[in-house]
């Protein structure tokens, strides 16, 4: 047995993603996704608003949660078709698209759940002249994904267009908050109003002691 007071739950460790391209933390929208929680000479430190996530979280749950009815009502007729002697061909068919409605049902729940859950941090440490991404929710394991200081060719506000609303999108101008690594581009944040990135943009400009790039 344990010793008294010691849990026996592992914990799960971080998973690490390799590559020069952008796998983590990849998100544009209207309003601005991180907000600095520390800021330091040495160490800047960006946490995710998961309330920004709510739409998209609970658009998928009441998708699924709606498959899933549908997929018990269709069974329980099933059930009551062969019970009046509609035959065992109904029942079987009714089984088969009651099973794929709960199915994509149950993938849409979990996918939902896991949006809704997710938190992004990213940590810029001048003495370890890393930038670190990092991603988890309460489904599956942290992730995340380190770009050093000398892979980072450039810093830049870049203009975008971001289609957004449902269920018909408007194209809208943003600006986007970007570390050219080579001939890819890391997303850092994003906002409609230049002013609402202004507090990252300039602590992440002082960390990496680097000025803007000019707008192509």
């Amino acid at each position: 047995m344990p010793p008294k007071g010691r849990t026996t739950r592992r914990q799960s460790q971080p998973r690490s993603l390799g590559g020069t391209r952008q796998r983590l933390g990849r998100r544009l929208g209207r309003e601005p996704y991180y907000t600095v929680a520390e800021r330091t000479a040495d160490r800047l430190r960006l946490v995710s608003r998961p309330a920004l996530n709510r739409v998209a979280a609970l658009r998928l749950l009441v998708g699924g949660g709606g498959l899933v009815v549908v997929a018990l009502v269709v069974a329980v007729s099933g059930l009551i078709s062969a019970a009046t002697g509609a035959g065992f061909a109904v029942a079987s068919l009714a089984a088969v698209v009651a099973g794929l409605f709960g199915l994509l049902g149950y993938q849409r729940v979990v996918g939902g759940y896991a949006i809704l859950t997710t938190y992004n941090r990213i940590l810029c440490d001048r003495e370890a002249a890393t930038i670190t991404f990092h991603q988890g929710s309460n489904v599956g394991v942290e992730r995340t994904q380190v770009l050093a200081f000398n892979q980072i060719s450039e810093l830049r506000l870049q203009r975008q267009a971001l289609a957004t609303g449902w269920p018909l999108p408007q194209v809208r101008p943003i600006i986007a908050l970007e570390l050219g690594v080579g001939a890819e581009r890391w997303v850092v944040d994003s906002a409609t109003d230049p002013e609402a990135l202004r507090p990252t943009a300039e602590a992440l400009s002082a960390l990496l002691q680097r000025a803007f790039a000019r707008e192509t």
